[in-house]
C-alpha cells in the first residue's frame, strides 16, 4: 500500500482495526462497502487508504450514528454514507451504478453511542424506554414484544436468541407482571428478571435477554443470513469480505456460510466420483477466528467477545 492510515482522529474505538484493514487488503482505486458504518471508525481508516478513484460506501440504519459519521469523516466526493441496511446492498449498489466491490465489512456489534444512550433502550444499565431498534422508526419495539407476545413465543425468543437457561421462568414472570401493569422501561424489565434469576447470574442473564430482544426487533440474524447467501454476486474476484461478530449465534452463521461457499464438492461422501460439479467460490483466510489481543481488551473491554473472519472470492 502506498499510504498509511492513522487512528489519531477517530472519535471512538473500532474493534480489531488493524486486523480488519490487513484482511481487507485495501487497493487504492478499489470500492469498499462498510455495511455497518456506525460512527465511522473502520470507514475512516479505509477511506484514508483510497485514492480519488477509489470509493467507500457506508450503510447504517441508525440515523444519529450516520449523522455523526458524516461529521467525523467529512464530505469527501468518493465517500457515500447512506441510510440503509446490509440486506439492501444489491439495491444500493445498483442506485450508485456499482456492479461489484473490492471489499465488504460487517461489524455486527453495537456502538458505544447506542449502548450508552438510555433513550435507545439497548442497555439494562440505564433506565430508558424499551425500544431497541437500530432505527428510531423501527416497525416493532421491545416494548411491543414484552407486552403483547404470548408466553410461549417469549420463551422461544429468549431461548433461541439469548440462549438463556431460565427462558421458561423469565417468560412466565414477564407475563405475570404485565397482567398487572405494562412493562415499559429497561428498569422495570430488569426488576422482573431479578425476581427470577439469582443475583450471581443476573448480569449474564440480563445480557442474554436484552440480546434476544434486540436481535428480534431488528431481524439481525435473518439479515445476516440473507447477505451471506448473496455477497459473492457483488464481490469481485480477489475481493474480500470481513465480518466481526460478538456472540455465538452470529459467528455460527458466518462460519457455516463461509464453509459452504468454500466447498468444492457437495456430493454424498459415499459417491466415488463427484457429480455435483460445484466449484469453491471462496478461499477462507482465517481457519480460526481472529480475536482481540489482551492489550486491546484492556483498552476496550467491549471488544472482549469479538471474532473476526475473512474470506477472498476466487
Amino acid at each position: 500500500m502506498a499510504s498509511k492510515w492513522s487512528s489519531d482522529k477517530l472519535t471512538h474505538t473500532p474493534v480489531l482495526l488493524k486486523e480488519t484493514i490487513d484482511y481487507l487488503n485495501i487497493k487504492r482505486d478499489g470500492v469498499y462497502l462498510d455495511g455497518t458504518v456506525g460512527l465511522g471508525g473502520h470507514a475512516a481508516a479505509i477511506l484514508s487508504l483510497l485514492s480519488e478513484n477509489g470509493a467507500l460506501v457506508g450503510l447504517d440504519l441508525d440515523e444519529e450514528a450516520l449523522t455523526r459519521c458524516k461529521e467525523s469523516i467529512g464530505a469527501a466526493s468518493n465517500c457515500h454514507l447512506i441510510s440503509g441496511t446490509f440486506s439492501e446492498i444489491p439495491t444500493i449498489l445498483d442506485t450508485l451504478k456499482l456492479s461489484q466491490i473490492d471489499g465488504l465489512l460487517l461489524d455486527l456489534g453495537l456502538s458505544s453511542l447506542q449502548l450508552d444512550t438510555p433513550e435507545r433502550g439497548f442497555s439494562y444499565r440505564f433506565d430508558g424506554p424499551l425500544h431497541m431498534g437500530f432505527s428510531m422508526t423501527s416497525s416493532i419495539t421491545a416494548n411491543e414484544i414484552i407486552n403483547t407476545w404470548p408466553e410461549y413465543d417469549l420463551r422461544i425468543l429468549i431461548k433461541k436468541y439469548g440462549e438463556d437457561p431460565m427462558a421458561v421462568s423469565v417468560a412466565k414472570a414477564i407475563v405475570k407482571q404485565r397482567s398487572k401493569s405494562d412493562i415499559n422501561t429497561t428498569t422495570e424489565l430488569r426488576k422482573v428478571i431479578s425476581t427470577i434469576v439469582p443475583p450471581r447470574y443476573l448480569n449474564k442473564s440480563l445480557s442474554r435477554i436484552f440480546q434476544a430482544l434486540r436481535i428480534s426487533v431488528n431481524s439481525e440474524l435473518e439479515a445476516l443470513a440473507e447477505v451471506l447467501k448473496n455477497f459473492i454476486n457483488y464481490l469481485k474476484p480477489g475481493g474480500r469480505m470481513v465480518t466481526i461478530s460478538y456472540h455465538s449465534l452470529e459467528d455460527r452463521i458466518v462460519k457455516q456460510a463461509f464453509r459452504e461457499h468454500a466447498r468444492s464438492c457437495i456430493c454424498p461422501p459415499k459417491l466415488p466420483i463427484c457429480q455435483c460439479n460445484q466449484k469453491a467460490s471462496l478461499q477462507i483466510l482465517t481457519p480460526h477466528p481472529i480475536i482481540p489481543s489482551e492489550e486491546e481488551i484492556n483498552a476496550n473491554s467491549r471488544s472482549r467477545s469479538a471474532k473476526l473472519r475473512a474470506v477472498e472470492r476466487i
